[in-house]
C-alpha cells in the first residue's frame, strides 16, 4: 500500500466554520482540529477500531499522536510566553549539581 502523505478533502461551510473557530481559540491547525474530531468520533463508534484495515489503524494512530504533539507544543510555548531565553538560562545555571 502506498501511504498517503496529504489530502484535498471538502467539508460543508459549517464544518468548516467550526473547525477554523476551534483552530482560532485553540491555536493548533485546522488540519489538527480536523483530525482530533474525526479519530474521537471513529474511537466512539468502535473502541478498537478494528474495522479497520491494520495500516488504517497504524495511520490514524499516528494522526492522533501527530495532533497531541501540537496541543503539546502550544502548551510549552504559552509556558514559556512571557519568559526569556535569558531568564530560562539563568535559571538552569542556577540548578544545584546532583
Amino acid at each position: 500500500m502506498n501511504p498517503t502523505i496529504n489530502t484535498n478533502i471538502r467539508v460543508g461551510p459549517g464544518v468548516y466554520m467550526a473547525l477554523k473557530e476551534m483552530s482560532e481559540k485553540t491555536g493548533l491547525s485546522i488540519g489538527s482540529c480536523a483530525n482530533l474530531m474525526i479519530v474521537s468520533t471513529l474511537f466512539t463508534i468502535d473502541k478498537t477500531l478494528s474495522t479497520y484495515s491494520p495500516d488504517t489503524q497504524k495511520a490514524l494512530a499516528a494522526d492522533t499522536l501527530a495532533a497531541l504533539s501540537e496541543i503539546l507544543k502550544q502548551g510549552s510555548l504559552e509556558a514559556v510566553k512571557n519568559t526569556s531565553f535569558a531568564d530560562i538560562y539563568k535559571t538552569l545555571l542556577g540548578q544545584p549539581k546532583k
